[in-house]
């Protein structure tokens, strides 16, 4: 998949991928969405669909965050406070519902 190089590629990418998910989403039984067979975002690691879910969402809230900070004229802590863009602690924050370094 291509990168989108501006706007209308991106709100083009996003409503593709997004239902795409959903149709994806939509396949997958209740009582398999806590299984975990999905290889995780560290090596050796699994997670389930809920896992993955939370992983979305959470970097979903986080961009709007950004996008409501810069909105106010101030520039954001990217990717968060407390945390370097290489640290996969941020994602396991948005998975185990705590957005905070263990």
């Amino acid at each position: 998949m291509a990168v989108p190089t501006n706007k209308t590629e991106l709100i083009e990418a996003i409503q593709k991928n997004y239902t795409k998910l959903i149709e994806d989403l939509e396949t997958i039984p209740p009582e398999l969405t806590e299984k975990k067979e999905m290889e995780g975002h560290v090596k050796g690691t699994q997670m389930s669909v809920c896992n993955l879910m939370a992983y979305l969402v959470g970097w979903g809230n986080l961009v709007l965050k950004w996008h409501s900070v810069f909105s106010g004229g101030k520039m954001p802590n990217l990717p968060e406070t407390g945390f370097k863009m290489d640290e996969i602690m941020l994602a396991h924050g948005f998975v185990s519902g705590k957005n905070q370094k263990d």
